[in-house]
């Protein structure tokens, strides 16, 4: 008799919609030190209006739309105060500083050209130690 092995679940990516995909692909790419791994036109005629980016394990959709809802993704960082540091110096829109924060996180904020609200963050247990 086999045994049953549940599905797994392997990773998650956002989908953040831009009202110019160009503008947020340039922010990721240049403020935040994302690659571009991937972009979708329906004709070499038409513009991008999907890409994903990404650095390290995480990735990112950004898909274009003319209806922007801001949402927010918390991104988990191995020294963020590096990461913070070097997005700092790219000129990323920072909107909140880095600071340790009551519930045990390292964290910082930024947001994107649409609102987009991005968190990064690091266990404080991680820096014990």
């Amino acid at each position: 008799m086999s045994e049953t092995q549940s599905p797994q679940l392997s990773h998650i990516a956002p989908v953040f919609r831009a009202i110019d995909l160009a503008a947020s692909v340039a922010y990721y790419r240049d403020k935040l030190l994302f690659e571009i791994r991937f972009e979708w036109k329906d004709s070499e005629a038409e513009p991008v209006r999907y890409a994903i980016l990404g650095r390290d394990g995480i990735e990112l959709h950004l898909t274009a739309s003319p209806d922007v809802q801001p949402s927010v993704a918390y991104c988990f960082v191995e020294d963020v105060a590096a990461y913070y540091t070097e997005v700092q110096a790219a000129g990323a829109n920072i909107t909140e500083a880095i600071a340790d924060q009551p519930w045990e996180m390292r964290e910082f904020e930024t947001k994107d050209p649409d609102g987009n609200l991005l968190i990064f963050g690091e266990h404080l247990s991680r820096l014990e130690g």
